[in-house]
């Protein structure tokens, strides 16, 4: 049977899942007890794309540094998602509104019923235009409420208050943010300290960034516009495990945020319907394992397992 091998969070395949965890002994660690168990998170599509529900233990096989384990138990479980829309509504994006709401409204509609989304706006400053909320309705009338800023845009400094509300409210879900970016930003914040801070919160409470950079073409006396801004999306997409997209045309805007919702929306699908496995070590190794490993014992045509060490399951997984 064929095995394919993913670093870090997630693996996709036709009949094998497999996580390889190299420099990860910090997720590990947390997830062992006096017993040697660790736990692990696994979502099982047919070839429909309907969730396989019917899985018992002994429809699995764990190995940890290339030695079985034994499967205690096999818990369905489901973990919502939450979404944080971050719209730069500067002087970049003016001659942008109506591409801007439109895709606004396609990515608000094309998120599925139930799960709840923020809006907010960045210039000039980070400010809701409507709280979380699952009503449609008052999604849609907050994009109509989108208005233009002559102000620059603080994407980062939105992008730190909304790590720090997730750190506050310590729920049980999954956080997304979606951001959208443009060449003509600032930062009024201590960025270093907060842009460590903001990474430390994506690794510990599984968000996924999405990041759209929008070029408007402009450049900046001994620098690129929006090189910041770039470099920034690159690296908490990168991390998180989520959606980075460069455009320069605002028409892009209407086809690409629906698009985008409905990846994240497929994500969902894999969230809400997941495994919780723990697994149980033999003998008293106190050292933190660095290959984990876990597959289906019999061979089922057209399912596609994905394993994850904290239940989240990127958006645009193939």
């Amino acid at each position: 049977m064929p095995r394919l091998v993913l670093h870090r969070r997630r693996l996709t395949g036709i009949t094998l899942a497999v996580l390889l965890l190299v420099a990860l002994a910090w997720a590990a660690n947390r997830t062992l007890h006096a017993q040697q168990q660790g736990q692990l998170f696994l979502s099982v599509l047919d070839a429909s794309g309907q969730p396989v529900t019917d899985l018992v233990p002994g429809d699995l096989s764990v190995i940890v540094d290339d030695v079985d384990c034994k499967v205690v138990k096999l818990e369905p479980i489901s973990k919502v998602m939450k979404v944080t829309l971050m719209i730069d509504n500067g002087s970049a994006t003016t001659n942008m509104l109506s591409n801007l709401r439109t895709g606004l409204k396609g990515f608000i509609e094309a998120i599925p019923e139930g799960v709840q989304i923020e809006l907010l706006t960045t210039a000039p400053q980070p400010r809701w235009l409507e709280k979380f909320t699952a009503d449609r309705d008052k999604l849609l009338k907050a994009a109509d409420r989108l208005t233009p800023d002559s102000g620059a845009a603080l994407f980062f400094d939105a992008l730190s208050e909304a790590g720090n509300r997730v750190d506050k409210e310590k729920g049980d879900y999954l956080p997304v943010f979606v951001t959208l970016a443009s060449d003509v930003g600032r930062n009024s914040g201590a960025m270093d300290r907060d842009y460590r801070k903001l990474q430390q919160q994506i690794v510990q409470r599984a968000i996924t960034v999405h990041f759209i950079m929008f070029h408007s073409g402009g450049t900046r006396e001994g620098s690129v516009a929006g090189a910041l801004q770039t470099e920034v999306g690159l690296a908490l997409t990168k991390l998180s495990g989520g959606r980075y997209e460069n455009i320069a045309t605002n028409t892009r805007l209407a086809t690409l945020m629906p698009e985008m919702a409905k990846q994240i929306a497929e994500s969902n699908v894999r969230q809400t319907h997941q495994y919780r496995i723990t697994y149980e070590r033999p003998g008293k190794d106190p050292k933190p394992p660095q290959k984990i490993s876990a597959g289906l014992t019999k061979l089922r045509l057209g399912i596609t397992p994905v394993l994850s060490i904290d239940g989240k399951m990127p958006a645009g997984t193939p």
